[in-house]
């Protein structure tokens, strides 16, 4: 709350803007003066009126009423707002969803006009006919041959599996294609082919969408620009969310059979650690060896690996409870030992140019490893072998459900996993469980006709 102090024929408003890194109040200050003619009431009315309109012009809210247009109010909120209570990664994601699949329909739309049907049309709208983005393809993939792509990666910003997939004649962002075309030195049309990919959104992007909406809103509630969020009320559209398919027991026995068949010698272990401790990846390629104790057989997630602006970030894992410490198995600790040796001799062989990360699994030269080189990799394998079409990240949907089959309690799986609560646990692995619950009910019957008569 501003404060106002009459001095004279005029008023003093300060507005306070909490405190720099050195613990100083900072303050901004203004004086207003009053028309002539009006009463000293009336007078103080105005000075309060205009007191509150330049705390929100220095809390970058100058001119925000009803009428603004969505877009505006979401810049803000990105600008003021998300950048403070967000992740790096999660405002990243948040912002692209935005600009993405929702300024298109509403950006222009004042605030008083978007009420709950608006927001019901345009979900059902991109559940219909949402998926609209231009990619870009190389139009001769020779440009990247192999040499030149380390040295492209650098100057750009881009990693190397997306380099890779550009050779191999995929596509990307507009974003990463400027990137590309600035770094080379040429014009965006000279090297790359623009194609819009369409169809419809799935059910679950568009709840990811909505969950970036709605807190949007709901800062313009808590500033008095609206009286309600029109996300709270909406129906997301009806459809069922694809099941990911996960392997069992006995496609993960067999899947270990494969892993050597990887050229990078790292690989085999890294799958092996994920199925047997259950972990994000990013946690898995922000894992340092000062967070793994081979004594004990123990290691403490502390951070999460992600990268943005073409750079490796570490941030907290992904909740509270997500910081967490994981008993390794003696397989496991024998694989990390192996990890160990292998990376000690690695580092001899590159001398002075290996990059002193301190992580468990590196790239070629000591930096960190990128989670979609993993992925990349471990499909391709997949595929190779006919195994079901996952995400490296559904091998902590395996390790889960080989938990949940074996018996343990919910609440061990619920620590083990750093779920907040066993209601998320029960919740992403319900269908497990009610397959156990069958195995159980079998079981039971088959128990029984053996004694029967």
């Amino acid at each position: 709350m501003p404060s106002v102090k009459k001095r004279g024929d005029s008023y003093r408003i300060m507005v306070s803007l909490g405190y720099d890194i050195y613990g100083k109040q900072i303050r901004k200050t203004t004086t207003y003066k009053p028309p002539e003619g009006v009463t000293e009431g009336k007078a103080e009315k105005l000075a309060i009126a205009f007191a509150y309109e330049f705390e929100k012009h220095c809390k970058g809210m100058t001119d925000m009423n009803e009428n603004i247009r969505f877009s505006e109010l979401a810049q803000w909120y990105y600008d003021q707002v998300a950048i403070h209570t967000l992740k790096p990664a999660t405002f990243a994601n948040s912002r692209k969803l935005m600009y993405l699949y929702v300024l298109p329909y509403i950006g222009n739309m004042k605030l008083k006009d978007i009420n709950t049907a608006r927001i019901d049309a345009l979900f059902n709208r991109l559940h219909r006919d949402g998926r609209k983005r231009e990619t870009y393809r190389l139009r001769d993939a020779g440009l990247l041959k192999y040499g030149t792509r380390r040295p492209l990666s650098r100057k750009s910003g881009v990693c190397m599996n997306t380099l890779r997939t550009l050779g191999n004649g995929g596509a990307v962002t507009k974003e990463t294609a400027e990137k590309i075309a600035e770094a080379l030195g040429v014009k965006l049309k000279d090297i790359f082919v623009a194609e819009e990919i369409g169809g419809s959104l799935d059910v679950g992007t568009v709840k990811r969408i909505r969950t970036a909406l709605s807190p949007i809103f709901s800062t313009a509630v808590k500033k008095e620009l609206l009286l309600k969020n029109p996300v709270t009320n909406a129906t997301t559209p009806a459809g069922e969310e694809k099941e990911r398919p996960y392997l069992d027991a006995g496609q993960c026995k067999e899947l270990m059979t494969f892993l050597d068949e990887f050229s990078n010698p790292q690989l085999p272990r890294v799958i092996k650690t994920l199925i047997y401790t259950g972990m994000r990846v990013g946690e898995l390629t922000a894992l340092h060896w000062d967070e793994v104790d081979l004594e004990k057989g123990m290691i403490t997630v502390k951070y999460n690996l992600y990268r943005l602006d073409g750079e490796y970030r570490l941030s907290t894992p992904k909740t509270k409870s997500s910081a967490r410490v994981i008993a390794l198995p003696p397989q496991l600790v024998e694989i990390l030992k192996e990890q160990k040796a292998w990376q000690d001799e690695r580092k001899k062989a590159v001398g002075n140019r290996w990059i002193a990360r301190g992580a468990v699994f590196t790239g070629s030269y000591g930096e960190y490893m990128s989670k979609n080189y993993i992925n990349l990799q471990f499909k391709r394998l997949l595929e190779k072998h006919g195994f079901p079409d996952i995400h490296i990240h559904d091998l902590r949907h395996a390790n889960a459900s080989l938990l949940i089959n074996m018996g343990v309690p919910v609440k061990v799986i619920s620590e083990h996993l750093g779920h907040s609560d066993t209601r998320t646990t029960e919740t992403i692995y319900a269908h497990v469980f009610a397959e156990t619950m069958v195995q159980a009910s079998n079981a039971i019957s088959k128990a029984l006709a053996a004694v029967e008569v």
